[in-house]
């Protein structure tokens, strides 16, 4: 996996599709807000009812998060997209939630351990998501388990390409956030490019075992 050219490429994405990036991601904050503050209104902080509406909102979002990286993935592979694309699994709240809930309590119990299994545990499972927005037709421990296959030898080449964002990170601070209008996009399609190569390197390395 080539870090820099993934980022120069997650470069010139950003300059082609910086507007259609942000209206879908703006679609998704907005509706996140939105979520949250109807909630906030109609019920009390802290009830039986607004613990489990905050976590049906969480998982509703989550949807919408599964929808925007199809979204962008679209755009990584030169594919026609429209920001119709970001709900299109909204009606998949339940799989989407039963991978979310996975994944934590999986992390969570590698976590009890040490924190380093802990990390390693989500290194492993940080593509499910993409995996699903690939293709959702698997049940939720398939994505797990092929996420886990997918990062096989590449736990530590992700975990030192994220860690290559922190600058940008720390510019984000310096610059009182106004610097997070181009390091989002930025860092999204870098991932998500980092994704598709990794999808492409693991198909070859299937095909080179047949």
């Amino acid at each position: 996996m080539n870090r820099i050219e993934i980022k120069e490429k997650a470069k010139e994405l950003v300059k082609e599709n910086f507007k259609d990036f942000w209206k879908g991601y703006l679609i998704v904050i907005a509706i996140s807000i939105l979520c949250s503050f109807a909630i906030e209104l109609l019920f009390e902080r802290g009830s039986i009812i607004y613990n489990c509406l905050t976590l049906v909102a969480s998982f509703f979002t989550s949807t919408l998060s599964v929808g925007f990286y199809l979204f962008i993935l679209k755009m990584v592979r030169g594919k026609d997209y429209v920001k119709e694309d970001i709900f299109k699994y909204i009606g998949n709240i339940l799989p989407i939630a039963a991978i979310s809930i996975l994944t934590m309590v999986f992390v969570f119990l590698w976590s009890i351990l040490l924190i380093i299994p802990g990390i390693i545990a989500a290194l492993g499972f940080s593509m499910v998501l993409y995996i699903y927005a690939d293709n959702s037709d698997l049940t939720p421990m398939d994505y797990l388990s092929q996420s886990k296959e997918m990062m096989q030898g590449y736990k530590w080449d992700y975990f030192v390409f994220m860690l290559s964002f922190i600058g940008w990170i720390l510019l984000c601070g310096i610059t009182l956030g106004i610097a997070l209008i181009w390091v989002v996009p930025y860092v999204s399609f870098a991932e998500t490019i980092y994704y598709d190569e990794l999808k492409k390197v693991k198909e070859l390395e299937a095909k080179e075992k047949i």
